[in-house]
């Protein structure tokens, strides 16, 4: 069952706050098959668009026929903006669902981004360590050689006199 219809189903407690009706009247309902329902692990769930579909006639006679001024109330009318009104947000919670699931694909990708990105900075670092151990190295090696021609050629050089002595 997709998101969308697990959202048409609410249990009857729920049902009875949000329309105001009382539990006997909605049981007495389902008994006359007035609106879908569903029993699942011994709980009533009742399909709101169905739902919503027989209360708006019911809520729409509870409404005066005339206006404040003496003019007629156009039912097609209320029923037309009830029914814009419920469409409206049936738009708005699908939009808000995919704007999630989209929220969600980012942040994986923004996840799996941060994971790289820290994977080539152990590389970098590694990288680093070994081509430092090598300067030292070379750095060492540099001085062994300076110290040994130091000892060849220092007391050769010392030693030298020029035989001409201009």
């Amino acid at each position: 069952m997709s998101d969308r219809e697990e959202l048409k189903w609410v249990s009857v407690k729920e049902f009875s706050q949000i329309t105001g009706m009382d539990l006997e009247t909605i049981h007495k309902m389902i008994t006359r098959k007035e609106i879908n329902f569903k029993e699942v692990d011994g709980v009533i769930y009742i399909d709101t668009e169905q739902g919503s579909k027989l209360i708006v006639p019911e809520a729409i006679k509870a409404i005066t026929t005339t206006g404040e001024n003496g003019e007629s109330v156009n039912i097609g009318f209320v029923e037309k903006t009830i029914s814009t009104i419920l469409n409206l947000h049936e738009k708005v919670v699908a939009s808000k669902d995919e704007t999630i699931s989209v929220l969600k694909e980012e942040n994986m990708f923004l996840k799996e981004a941060l994971i790289s990105v820290q994977e080539i900075l152990e590389d970098e670092r590694n990288n680093l360590r070994v081509l430092t151990e090598q300067l030292d190295n070379c750095q060492e090696e540099l001085k062994f050689v300076k110290k040994k021609y130091k000892l060849m050629w220092g007391k050769v050089i010392e030693n030298y006199k020029p035989r001409n002595k201009f």
